[in-house]
């Protein structure tokens, strides 16, 4: 892999991940009263610096652009190392939107409130740290770090079974990320052993040039860490309750943010440094990606809780970013990434949904809804467009990269394409019956409910700006889907370069 650098004339990058870090520092030593704003103006701050990087970035040609490095530890080959291509920066700035979302939406937290806002300051600066790394020992620390913060906002701030939940999501993801560790410390003993170079710069470790057998140990190490956060059936199992105890906000990182960095991490690493093995587990890949679709879809459609059948239909959405990666040509890889960023605002959008209904209606339950879109159409409005974008509407973000990741999945394989694309049928059906018994469904609605349901009142001005940006994104993409191929194409071609010769 060819690569230029393009070197930042400002530090972009580091500011944006100092910058939470700072904030989260500062509120230790202000009122409680100081929390919530502190943490919206510097979330929308990290927003305008991440669009200001996405529409600066020179999408003409392949290269890391704002780049910086610093030498840590020499001795090591340790260095400070980060910048963006397409594909980070896709993922930095799906970061920033997500993050102003969850911040307005906390507006209403009244327990703990400083050490909320601080936890969540920190997550956001070491999701922005994972996707910008390009050295493996701050990929591997921003990676790690993104695990306390998480597990707190759950423990501290979820619902009953919190601490069970929180506990699972630790285990599972501290678990892989110990696979993760053994092959990246593999990898840099072996590039000393064969080349006599110390470095962990992820531009090393690209050329290394690893013997088959060996491709096949490190790939098999790095993708059980990243099978976990997708996270890739059978290893799904954590999701669930995570979801389902975490508070709102907590639930909208997870499933926008958290989510990506597994998928990302096959994309970044495991094609690129293993592309031999790559080629040889495309089948059994494609068969986690199949399972993953269907099964979790038709789990979803058993659910009577709201945010256990918005886990698992998240399960099988990333089941579409699975085959479309591994289908190794640039539709299917093209659709990987836009159905990554698409779901991320989709799957934001629907838990912000189900935590507006649990505000207005105390319960998660769908038997206890039914006929709620008379009494707050605004609501009924944006969770429609959400559900129809999640279920891949012509016109709406879902369509698009789904369409691109069945594209390329059926170059490769006639099979897998036709499994997949027939459990979109299963998708649609599931959102459907969802906004139907929640929204509509007024044939249950008994006198009494709907004494219940006039003192409803609709969205306030906090809860409508967490879902705006979402659902603009949402018809941006949908509409003209242009730019964004555009925009990754060359990362994409990057990345397939020792697959497709580009």
């Amino acid at each position: 892999m060819t690569v230029e650098f393009v070197n930042a004339t400002f530090p972009i990058i580091t500011i944006s991940i100092i910058i939470p870090l700072l904030a989260a520092g500062l509120l230790f030593f202000l009122p409680e009263r100081h929390a919530k704003p502190v943490s919206i103006i510097t979330s929308i701050i990290v927003f305008v610096l991440s669009t200001y990087m996405l529409f600066a970035y020179d999408y003409s040609t392949y290269s890391i652009q704002f780049y910086e490095k610093y030498s840590w530890i020499p001795f090591l080959g340790v260095s400070y190392e980060v910048g963006v291509d397409a594909l980070s920066l896709t993922m930095v700035w799906l970061t920033a939107v997500s993050f102003v979302a969850a911040f307005v939406w906390s507006t209403n937290i009244q327990k703990r409130i400083k050490e909320y806002f601080i936890a969540f300051l920190v997550l956001e600066a070491a999701c922005i740290g994972v996707f910008v790394s390009w050295d493996l020992v701050w990929f591997y620390i921003f990676w790690e770090a993104m695990l306390i913060p998480m597990f707190l906002i759950i423990g501290v701030w979820g619902y009953a079974e919190r601490i069970y939940a929180a506990t699972k999501f630790f285990i599972y993801t501290f678990f892989g990320s110990l696979f993760l560790l053994i092959g990246v410390i593999g990898m840099y003993i072996y590039q000393y052993y064969e080349k006599g170079i110390l470095s962990t710069s992820y531009f090393d470790l690209v050329n290394l040039g690893l013997p088959f057998k060996l491709e096949i140990i490190f790939f098999l190490l790095l993708a059980l860490g990243f099978a976990i956060k997708v996270p890739m059936w059978p290893f799904h199992t954590w999701l669930p309750a995570a979801h389902v105890q975490a508070p709102t906000a907590g639930s909208v990182i997870l499933a926008a943010v958290l989510l990506k960095m597994g998928t990302y991490g096959f994309v970044r690493f495991s094609l690129p440094w293993f592309p031999e093995a790559s080629k040889y587990f495309v089948p059994v890949m494609f068969a986690l990606g199949v399972i993953a679709i269907i099964y979790t879809a038709m789990m979803a459609i058993a659910q009577t809780h709201i945010k256990r059948l918005i886990a698992y239909s998240s399960v099988s959405h990333m089941g579409f970013v699975t085959i479309g990666t591994f289908a190794l040509n640039m539709e299917g890889m093209n659709g990987a990434i836009i159905t990554m960023i698409s779901h991320g605002f989709t799957s934001a959008a629907l838990f912000l949904a189900a935590g507006f209904i649990y505000e207005r209606v105390h319960s998660y339950e769908i038997k206890d809804l039914g006929g709620l879109a008379r009494f707050m159409p605004v609501f009924a409005t944006l969770f429609m467009i959400s559900a129809m974008a999640s279920a891949g509407l012509p016109g709406l973000s879902g369509f698009v990269g789904e369409f691109l990741a069945l594209l390329g999945t059926f170059k490769a394989s006639v099979i897998t394409a036709v499994l997949a694309g027939l459990s979109l049928i299963v998708g649609a059906g599931y959102t459907l019956w969802l906004y139907h018994k929640a929204m509509f469904k007024e044939s249950e609605l008994s006198a009494e409910k709907i004494e219940k349901w006039e003192k409803l009142k609709d969205m306030n001005a906090a809860e409508f700006l967490s879902f705006l940006p979402l659902v603009i994104m949402m018809f941006v993409i949908g509409i003209y889907p242009t730019w964004w191929i555009q925009l990754i194409e060359k990362t994409s071609a990057a990345i397939l370069s020792k697959f497709i010769g580009g």
